[in-house]
């Protein structure tokens, strides 16, 4: 009820003293109540709002840790310790003490500033008293209550040459930190924080007199460093038991608490002042440590130029390196390059002579082969020519046979019409001879019936008739011309329609005789044309049958034109005179001036 959170203390250090260690759910919880933290929040504030301090701008270079989180807590809270005193900027193992709790107050980082800072002003009573020395008076009081306690191991680390400062203050700067595992750190911060601030330097010597056996055995003083700075095989339970020993046992004379202040908890609203240090020494120390900083930033600006300046300088002798390393690899490539182009060269001039010799060959080839082709195909041409010229001769032969057939037909043609000619001829001189036989007996028949009236009238008016000599004689004249006449113009109109009638048909036979001799020559022609085409081959034997068929076709002209067209003229005194090769005689009645009727064989033309 004491406490502001209502817990016992009487009852927590009763609590503590039968389990060994406060419930870890409400540990937390539990240090705060010990620790009575003021929670000033607008006084931590002010000193976060200072930012971060010059001092631990670099501290990831000095404690590096994995944790970029922890990281920026840790600077966060040791910034925050240097501006609530200028002395722990200077303090070079401040972030030993403050990393566990900022470790385990991580998400509440004023917790950790008012814990770590309730620490400083109980548990490191004229810690910097000596500053920068560690504090010989309170590694005095731990020495001398190891010397109490445990005068042989006291007295082997004297004659090894361990002082406190090898065996007492690495435990105190790191508060057990590196020696214990966080479960035992915790276990033993538990009892630290439930006691009086002296508590912490028993646990000190109880850590020494609890690994007395093997501190015994060593002799080295690297070894001692070694020990005192990693973890070893404890009973931190013995250890805190032992401790409690000892602070119970400790004479006053010698008791560090006659020496150190009880618990003082941090004051409300405000952080109390923290002066506990010599500040002449601070104060050198923070106008050195800022002159060795302004010194130290000039020095890293010219580091840093001149570091600019050798990259600069390295980057170009690189760049040079590279550029003449190029040079030369171009160099290199440009001779392998020349050695692949001569190689590829030499190989491609050899391959341009087998491929001229390859070309040579196939030329030759090429020009054997259009040899080849050349005679088979002057030899095919000269089959073509020779069965062309075989075909012509056969069409000529053909030809030849088909014109002496159809001369030969035409010949016998032609003496077949010659021969129907020749009948009709023989008929039509019958039938002339017969007609004239008729007109000749009509005529002897008039001409004597004429006669004998004649006679009659003679002999009855022979007496008119010699009066009237001159008259009748004149008439008679008349009579008998016109009876002549008349005669003669009916003979020689039928006479006239038979030989018209001839004629048309002997015209048309003669257009159709020179009809078939046109198309004989065209034929020929043809003949004569397909001769040429072939060379003029058997032109003379073409020429003789032509020369024969010429010397054949005029007999079969004369043979077909007959008897030659007749002509017929009349005298002057009415008679009609026919011309013929082929003549026939006839007799015509004639009245003469004497009265004397007489008959004369006149020639008369063979009519067709």
């Amino acid at each position: 009820n004491e406490l502001p959170a209502g817990l016992n203390k009487k009852r927590l250090v009763a609590l503590l003293k039968s389990f060994g260690e406060f419930p870890a759910k409400y540990r937390m919880f539990v240090w705060r109540s010990l620790l009575c933290l003021p929670e000033n929040h607008a006084a931590y504030s002010s000193l976060t709002d200072k930012g971060l301090h010059s001092a631990f701008l670099t501290l990831h270079d000095k404690y590096p840790i994995k944790s970029h989180k922890l990281q920026r807590g840790l600077q966060r809270v040791l910034s925050a310790l240097a501006h609530w005193a200028a002395i722990f900027a200077e303090v070079e193992y401040l972030p030993l003490v403050a990393f566990p709790f900022v470790k385990l107050f991580q998400n509440n980082p004023m917790l950790c500033f008012e814990v770590v800072a309730t620490v400083i002003v109980n548990w490191c009573q004229h810690w910097f008293e000596y500053f920068p020395n560690p504090p010989l008076n309170i590694l005095s009081m731990a020495e001398n209550v190891l010397a109490h306690h445990d005068k042989e191991l006291l007295q082997h680390l004297v004659d090894c040459g361990i002082t406190s400062q090898l065996y007492v203050w690495p435990l105190l700067e790191t508060l057990f930190s590196e020696v214990l595992t966080r479960d035992e750190w915790l276990r033993m911060f538990d009892n630290i924080f439930s006691n009086h601030p002296s508590f912490l330097l028993m646990a000190c010597v109880a850590y020494a007199i609890s690994c007395r056996e093997p501190l015994l055995l060593c002799s080295q003083k690297k070894d001692f460093e070694y020990f005192f700075h990693h973890r070893n095989n404890l009973d931190v339970g013995a250890m805190i038991k032992e401790a409690y020993r000892i602070m119970g046992t400790t004479p006053a004379d010698i008791h560090p608490r006659t020496m150190l202040s009880d618990f003082t908890p941090l004051t409300s609203s405000q952080y109390p002042i923290f002066n506990q240090y010599p500040e002449f020494i601070v104060e050198y120390q923070s106008r050195e440590r800022e002159r060795i900083r302004l010194q130290e930033m000039e020095y890293l600006k010219e580091r840093q130029e001149l570091s600019a300046l050798r990259v600069d300088f390295v980057h170009r002798q690189a760049e040079e390196r590279a550029h003449y390393a190029q040079q030369e690899l171009l160099q290199k490539a440009e001779e392998q390059r020349r050695n692949i182009l001569a190689q590829e060269e030499e190989k491609l001039a050899q391959q341009r002579r087998k491929l001229a010799a390859m070309k040579r060959e196939l030329k030759v080839k090429e020009l054997h082969l259009l040899d080849a082709t050349k005679r088979r195909f002057l030899k095919h041409q000269q089959e073509i020519q020779a069965s062309q010229i075989q075909r012509l001769d056969q069409e000529i032969s053909r030809k030849m046979d088909l014109r002496e057939q159809e001369t030969a037909a035409a010949v016998q043609d032609l003496e077949v019409r010659q021969m129907e000619l020749e009948v009709q001829r023989k008929r039509l001189e019958q039938d002339l001879l017969m007609e004239q036989a008729r007109v000749g007996r009509e005529v002897e028949e008039e001409v004597q019936l004429k006669m004998r009236e004649a006679e009659r009238a003679d002999e009855s008016y022979s007496e008119l008739l010699h009066s009237a000599e001159i008259n009748l004689q004149t008439l008679e004249e008349s009579l008998a011309e016109a009876y002549q006449l008349g005669l003669e113009s009916d003979w020689q109109k039928e006479v006239l329609d038979r030989l018209q009638r001839v004629d048309a048909e002997q015209e048309r036979k003669r257009e159709r005789l020179a009809e078939l001799q046109r198309q004989t020559l065209a034929e020929e022609e043809k003949l004569v044309y397909t001769m040429r085409d072939v060379a003029g081959r058997k032109w003379d034997e073409v020429m003789s049958a032509r020369a024969q068929f010429q010397e054949q076709r005029l007999p079969w002209s004369s043979a077909e034109t007959g008897i030659p067209p007749h002509t017929h003229t009349r005298s002057r005194d009415g008679h009609i005179f026919l011309n013929s090769q082929a003549a026939f005689k006839f007799k015509v009645c004639v009245i003469l001036p004497s009265d004397n009727l007489f008959c004369s064989h006149t020639s008369v033309a063979t009519l067709w």
